[in-house]
């Protein structure tokens, strides 16, 4: 409509939408725009199709490798669908806050007006005041900056998309949230798992308690201990390849209990020795009341070895003298993984979900290192 001139002028070439589907405008309509969105219109999910084929290309969001092309077929858009439907069970004519495109259909699809999350914590925290959402979906770097402006949260929260701790989650629920659930989630399996707060606070081994494996998901590990997925909402494909049903997450993990827990990334394996270290097993621990984020990181020694530093960042308001002291008892816990070195930074992040980038957490730890504000472990 009224914005081809301009897409024009910015040489962006816009598809005309009325060729693939109905188009309707949620919201204010400008002239030229389509007919305005009925809002009277009840549905449910679309029924599943007898025919089959690919629906949609996305990639990963390349925070810890080359993003790849994934191939999502109608059949596995579907199932991906019907799960967060089940998982999240939209209510017809209540509000739901989340931006992302596997919340956005099942909660239209169930009669449930979206809102997109506004970008500014401020305006976010009137959103959720004004519409009290029965369920709301942020990623974890949203959810810790509306907490840090004071937000409260209504119904059900969700956060995913990049690791989520117990200390954040119960950090919701403390914010007026009835259930706080983390989502163990991947472009090419979404969602594959969910926990909730007070299961994932309860939890006392080592490392990253992500849930049990969601209805239809079959989970297992290889010889190297990866995590490997699959189910009817699995991709395809990687574009260019040729399909294989189960998905390799790059997670280490274990199957406890029927649940999965994560032991971290296998590329983040960091060497000190002889021994070789997966900071997904000990980095949960260091999440105590007044730690925003925390990464344990290998930095080069100079003689071929590794060391291990563990970058806290703290919280709003919080005294690093005291958060010191606070970390003693999980650093000593460690054992034969205690860092050599801790220091307080605030941690980058990277990619489109803002996930913790750890290469540039290890460059920061370098430098920083060889500076006077560094804090030894002895």
């Amino acid at each position: 409509g009224w914005a081809r001139p301009l897409a024009r002028r910015a040489r962006l070439a816009l598809p005309d939408l009325a060729e693939l589907g109905p188009v309707a405008t949620v919201g204010p309509r400008l002239p030229g725009c389509a007919p305005a969105l009925d809002t009277g219109v009840r549905s449910a999910l679309p029924p599943p199709v007898d025919e089959d084929g690919d629906a949609v290309i996305v990639f990963t969001s390349g925070t810890t490798s080359r993003p790849r092309a994934v191939v999502h077929t109608r059949s596995s858009l579907a199932a991906g669908m019907a799960a967060v439907a089940d998982l999240v069970r939209p209510e017809a004519g209540r509000p739901v806050l989340g931006g992302t495109f596997f919340v956005l259909v099942p909660s239209l699809a169930s009669g449930a007006p979206v809102a997109l999350p506004a970008r500014s914590a401020r305006v976010l925290s009137r959103q959720l005041r004004r519409l009290a959402p029965q369920a709301t979906y942020l990623t974890p770097p949203q959810t810790r900056r509306l907490l840090a402006e004071g937000g409260r949260f209504t119904g059900r929260v969700w956060t995913g998309s990049a690791p989520v701790s117990a200390e954040l989650l119960t950090r919701v629920k403390r914010a007026g949230a009835t259930e706080a659930w983390g989502v163990y989630a991947l472009t090419e399996l979404f969602p594959a798992a969910a926990v909730e707060q007070a299961d994932k606070a309860g939890f006392t081994g080592e490392g990253d308690l992500v849930g049990a494996p969601l209805p239809g998901v079959a989970a297992r590990t290889d010889a190297s201990g990866e995590l490997l997925l699959s189910g009817p909402a699995a991709r395809n494909r990687y574009l260019g390849e040729d399909p294989d049903p189960w998905v390799a997450t790059g997670d280490r993990a274990r199957l406890e209990d029927g649940r999965i827990v994560l032991e971290g990334r296998r590329k983040d394996m960091v060497l000190r020795g002889a021994e070789n270290i997966y900071p997904g097993l000990y980095e949960p621990a260091l999440h105590v009341p007044g730690v925003e984020l925390a990464l344990l990181v290998g930095v080069p020694a100079g003689d071929g070895d590794e060391r291990l530093v563990a970058v806290v960042q703290p919280g709003a308001g919080a005294d690093r003298g005291t958060l010191r002291k606070v970390l003693d008892g999980p650093l000593e816990r460690m054992g034969s993984a205690r860092p050599d070195a801790v220091l307080f930074a605030d941690i980058p992040l990277s990619g489109r979900s803002l996930k913790p980038d750890r290469a540039a957490t290890a460059r920061l730890a370098a430098r920083r290192l060889a500076g006077p504000n560094r804090v030894h472990v002895g």
